[in-house]
């Protein structure tokens, strides 16, 4: 017992004696000829091992080094290395540490259990089972990237491996070992490792995060924790919170998600109900524990759906309003996810953005819109006169009859004869597809719709200009006048949700001689006021406030009346004088804009007036307009400079710009404001430029875009960008249409609404709907619903399922006049001896004797199965093949297309071009019970605000609107 005392003692002292701070990337090689005696002794340590004795930490020492080698740990936990530090091993038994380093070179987790480092007190070892280690002489060289040496040497048929046991007689294999991957692990593993092997999860500051704890009284003998790599990640950010000195208390937010759990529709999609009942099950069995943090809404790969970067939201199939209910935004307000289908047939995540453009429409006109601008103008009757029939002649167009037309509908069998109706008169609305049309005698070049208040549920007026002759040309490079007139057309009381009463007519002319007008825009609000204001005489109601464009170069603002008021004083003052049917007057503007020589020694001036457009914001006092010569100008209509303003001895006032500048290099052919901000306008040019301007510093562009030629633009009010039409003379194959541009705000690349074939001569946008629609030369009549703008537009999938066509025009060859039917045969000697083809008519007169216009209308009441239908396979048709008539009169051509800007008539479309018909067509597809419920609070509002006494103007009930989508109360 001495002697084993002895030997103890000198165990320790070696032991005790060994190099503590050996890096631990050093190899250690060890001795490979042990004794069968020390193998077996080894052998029995490590069955003991199994059973669970414990040494104390000097009989450790003595008879445990042999079993940290690496290649005896069970499980080949560190099988990857078979030589290790046993100095450091050794250093940490004296101290009476745990040994749950890990190695430079054994970077995997290798944490030991309590029981599996305890010994048995009866298992000693001879001093001939010490290993040697060279490497602890500090002579060896440490490698970066060592390669562990492995021992070849079979077994006898006695011999046993260091890494075997012996158990009842019999050789016990240890499990495979597992090489580990290499590699560093992140605090959140580490931590997780230890939350695995039970250790404390308390949080610590980082410093001692940092140091690592590797006592034995740190491991407790636990149960696995639930969501152990949540509770590793929040350790791991509070430690980064303490260190940045943020404090990391957790907040409350298990109420928050419980009442959102509990507040969530009824109809949401499955998906949806089995997620959030997994989260209310695990807050339900654990709240207490994990009221620190939130399980992330998780959701598996079967559940993926393909993601859009449309605006999406939560919806279920429906096809009976899903609309109706509050929909709940999930996850980034740039990527939501809609799922279902609409009432009208289409997506939901295609309406999405539709229904909001609607409500922050609505919103941003009762902020910015005016109840009440420029009181001092108003129409006096002193100032019109009634031409005579003979007086008159010179103003009206030339043509009587319009050409011959057919309207062939979609899914009706409707009579398809030819129709031609008279100068000034108009067709019944169908009484199913509530289209019409009228006939207004020439070419249509410009046309605005009158603005109305929200709400009001009046009759809506448009004002159109068309050429006098049907082949007339007119040229913009030099100013000239001839006689124009201006025509007031009444539309009838045009609901969004009902067919019209009654078929438009002509309200009144004006008789003009400042020359063409091409382009015109009405004060965007408070101008207009109801028709039973008490004015006294001679001052009556105004219905609006019009500034037009002309060809010399001058631009005339008018504040007209209504028709009634004209009505009403020429049967008083001018009875059996003229036409009733067409009444043509003359006025004197209210206001003349001249712009005049703003550069030094240049008198001329800037030629013709191509483009004009009113602010759109309260109080609307500045107007600016593009010229010829490339020149832009602002004026202020309530300036009160002697400069600026001159009133002239008839009553009427000239203003000067208070700024002028030089904006292209060519004819301003489009200028249009900013609709959310008066200090911004574009301009687009024949140069082929668009730019952008902060009119704070006008000496260069805050954006300039080099494109195809522009013809229009249209600029909505809740996107950073523009939707351009152009002209196909410079665009490359497959590429000319219409392009939305951004302004350089978000930096996305131009994106492709819809390839056209021919040129694009109009183009309207809506505010109300987020749509486009466009007229081109083609004939065609398209509408595109836009995507959410605020994220990239040109990840948006399947774009060709945004555009549906409204009608399409074509000439059809319908008959031949009796000089040509004898003829014929002539004719067809002349086609056989010559090679040359016959010529198409390029006068109006021929083209009516040969061709007639067809109109082919898509029923817009519904969207369902429209891939399927055959206007949308005509207008995949045309895009690619269509073919263009360039030596022919274009009847078929479209020239204007305005979408109504009022809430009550929004989803209302007027178009017009050569032939001269101004056609009407309700998108009644587009809408929705969002539209309605909005729609029935802005009649409310009207009606509470301008319900007149004993006149019987309001004529529904009067309601007391709460601000809000939801309800509506009604108040008999």
């Amino acid at each position: 017992m001495a002697a084993n005392d002895e030997k103890k003692q000198e165990l320790e002292e070696e032991a005790m004696g060994l190099p503590s701070n050996l890096d631990f990337g050093k190899t250690v090689k060890q001795k490979s000829d042990l004794s069968n005696s020390s193998k077996v002794a080894q052998s029995k340590c490590s069955s003991e091992i199994e059973q669970g004795s414990v040494l104390k930490p000097s009989d450790q020492i003595k008879n445990g080094l042999e079993e940290f080698r690496p290649e005896n740990l069970a499980g080949g936990e560190c099988g990857q290395h078979e030589e290790a530090n046993t100095n450091t091993v050794l250093v940490e038994l004296s101290e009476g540490t745990t040994p749950c380093h890990k190695t430079n070179e054994c970077k995997s987790n290798c944490h030991l259990e309590e029981n599996q480092l305890e010994l048995s007190k009866n298992c000693t070892l001879s001093e001939t089972s010490l290993p040697t280690t060279p490497s602890s002489t500090g002579k060896s060289r440490s490698r970066k990237n060592p390669v562990p040496k492995k021992h070849h040497k079979s077994p006898g048929p006695t011999e046993i491996k260091p890494e075997q046991s012996i158990e009842n007689g019999e050789i016990q294999m240890p499990p495979a070992k597992v090489y580990k991957k290499r590699g560093r692990k992140s605090k959140a593993e580490l931590l997780a490792l230890q939350l695995e092997q039970g250790l404390s999860v308390t949080p610590e500051p980082a410093k001692k995060l940092l140091e690592g704890h590797n006592s034995a009284n740190d491991v407790a003998a636990i149960e696995r924790p639930k969501r152990r790599a949540a509770k590793a990640a929040l350790q791991y950010l509070r430690s980064l919170a303490e260190e940045l000195g943020v404090d990391s208390q957790p907040t409350a937010v298990v109420p928050e998600v419980s009442k959102s759990i509990a507040s969530s529709s009824n109809v949401e999609s499955e998906t949806s109900l089995k997620r959030k009942r997994a989260i209310k099950k695990h807050l339900e069995d654990d709240v207490t524990d994990d009221a620190d943090f939130v399980l992330p809404d998780a959701v598996s790969d079967n559940e993926k759906e393909e993601e859009d970067t449309d605006e999406e939201y939560d919806f279920q199939d429906s096809d009976s309003g899903p609309e109706e209910r509050c929909y709940k935004v999930k996850g980034s307000a740039t990527k939501l996810k809609l799922k279902g289908t609409a009432a009208n047939g289409l997506p939901n995540n295609l309406m999405g953005p539709v229904w909001n453009c609607f409500n922050m429409t609505k919103e941003f006109r009762e902020q910015h819109f005016a109840s009440w601008v420029f009181p001092e103008w108003i129409p006096s009757m002193k100032n019109w006169k009634f031409l005579t029939d003979m007086e008159a002649v010179k103003y009206l167009p030339k043509e009587k009859l319009s050409p011959p037309f057919m309207v062939k509908r979609e899914g009706l069998d409707d009579d398809t004869s030819i129709h031609r109706i008279n100068r000034f008169q108009s067709m019944s609305p169908h009484h199913e597809r509530w289209d019409f049309a009228f006939f207004v005698g020439g070419p249509v070049w410009s046309m605005e719709w009158c603005p109305t208040p929200d709400g009001s549920s009046t009759s809506q007026f448009v004002a159109i200009y068309c050429n006098n002759g049907m082949d007339d040309r007119h040229k913009h490079y030099a100013l000239h006048t001839e006689p124009a007139l201006l025509q007031i057309w009444k539309l009838g009381n045009l609901c969004h949700d009902s067919c019209p009463s009654s078929k438009a007519s002509f309200s009144y002319g004006i008789a003009l001689d400042y020359g063409c007008i091409w382009d015109m825009k009405w004060c965007p609000s408070g101008a207009w006021e109801i028709f039973e204001t008490y004015r006294k005489f001679p001052q009556v109601p105004r219905l609006g406030l019009l500034a037009a464009a002309f060809s010399n170069g001058q631009i005339a603002v008018f504040s007209l009346p209504y028709p009634e008021s004209l009505t009403n004083y020429k049967k008083s003052h001018y009875k059996g004088s003229g036409n009733e049917d067409q009444m043509i007057c003359k006025v004197q503007c209210t206001a003349l804009l001249e712009v005049g020589s703003f550069q030094a020694n240049n008198n001329s001036p800037c030629g013709q007036c191509l483009c004009i457009d009113w602010v759109p914001i309260k109080d609307h006092q500045f107007v600016g307009a593009g010229f010829f010569d490339g020149t832009v100008a602002l004026w202020s209509l309530t300036t009160k400079s002697p400069l600026l303003k001159i009133r002239t001895s008839g009553g009427s006032i000239t203003i000067f710009p208070y700024h002028s500048f030089l904006a292209h290099d060519h004819a301003v052919r489009f200028l249009t404001w900013c609709k959310a901000s008066s200090d911004f306008i574009l301009t687009a040019s024949e140069d082929r430029k668009l730019k952008f301007w902060d009119l704070r510093r006008t000496y260069e562009p805050a954006v300039a875009v080099k494109r195809n030629l522009s013809t229009e633009v249209s600029w909505l009010l809740h996107w950073c960008g523009i939707s351009v039409a152009q002209e196909n003379c410079f665009a490359a194959y497959g590429l000319s249409g219409i392009h939305y541009v951004e302004a350089g705000y978000l930096g996305f690349k131009p994106y492709f609404v819809a390839p056209r074939r021919g040129t694009v001569w109009s183009l309207s946008g809506s505010d109300w709907l987020n749509t486009c629609a466009s007229g081109d030369n083609t004939g065609e009549l398209l509408m595109m619903v836009l995507p959410n703008i605020t994220s990239n537009p040109n990840n948006v999938k399947r774009p060709s399922e945004r555009r549906f066509p409204v009608y399409k025009a074509d000439l059809i060859e319908y008959g031949r006049s009796d000089k040509d039917s004898l003829n014929v045969e002539a004719e067809a000697n002349s086609e056989t001896n010559s090679a040359v083809p016959l010529c198409q008519p390029q006068l109006y007169n021929e083209a009516i004797e040969k061709y007639c216009v067809l109109f082919d209308d898509t029923d817009m009441r519904t969207f369902k199965n429209f891939n399927r239908r055959e206007p949308m396979k005509r207008m995949y048709t045309t895009e690619s093949k269509g073919s263009i008539f360039v030596d022919r009169m274009p009847l078929d051509s479209i020239y204007k297309v305005r979408f109504s800007p009022n809430i009550d008539s929004h989803n209302w479309l007027l178009s017009a071009g050569q032939a001269g018909l101004v056609r009407g067509h309700c998108l009644l597809g587009m809408n929705s019970s969002v539209v309605n419920k909005l729609i029935r609070e802005s009649n409310a509002q009207f009606c509470a605000m301008y319900q007149s006494e004993g006149n019987g103007f309001c004529e529904m009930p009067v309601k007391s609107v709460k601000h809000s989508i939801d309800t509506i109360i009604e108040v008999q």
